[in-house]
């Protein structure tokens, strides 16, 4: 008798696995991204990751639908280094809230500003190499929840390549 009920309880489990929403992924179609520009502009968010690939929209999270309705795979943001929020942005601060609260990204990955109007995802990739930043998304967000100031690096182009300047202090 024990074992027919653990057979039917066994039974049910997989019964409900079954109806569980999986989604399969084919591995060939991901795509990694290391490097994420954010920007905003008036009322409108764009999003760059290198090689063309770009959304845009009204909210961060539109943007981030738009980048990846544009490609033909599935773009991987869990991948991503590093999140820059750049251009001359008159309110940074809320776009730093944005991407911070933006479940795509790694709570790991780094946050800097930049004041720089146009960042190629690769050089700044390439520069950021192997390079730690303590701002990461998680400890911008706590930050911010607990009504801080976040003390976010800046990246400046500098001589024809990058420089970090710490920010100043509030």
């Amino acid at each position: 008798m024990k074992t027919l009920r653990r057979l039917l309880l066994l039974g049910l489990v997989l019964a409900g696995l079954a109806r569980l929403p999986f989604r399969g992924v084919d591995l060939a179609k991901l795509i990694p991204v290391k490097t994420v520009i954010v920007t905003r502009s008036g009322d409108s968010y764009a999003v760059d990751v290198g090689a063309g690939v770009r959304g845009v929209g009204k909210t961060l999270s539109g943007a981030l639908a738009d980048l990846r309705a544009s490609v033909s795979g599935e773009i991987f943001f869990p991948t991503a280094e590093q999140v820059i929020v750049a251009g001359p942005d008159p309110e940074p601060l809320e776009t730093v809230r944005a991407v911070a609260e933006e479940p795509a990204f790694r709570p790991a990955a780094a946050v800097y500003l930049s004041p720089e109007p146009e960042l190629d995802p690769a050089s700044v990739e390439a520069y950021l190499h192997n390079r730690t930043a303590e701002a990461t998304v998680m400890a911008v967000r706590a930050d911010l929840r607990a009504a801080r100031q976040p003390r976010i690096p800046l990246l400046l182009a500098h001589n024809g390549g990058y420089r970090i300047a710490e920010p100043e202090s509030r």
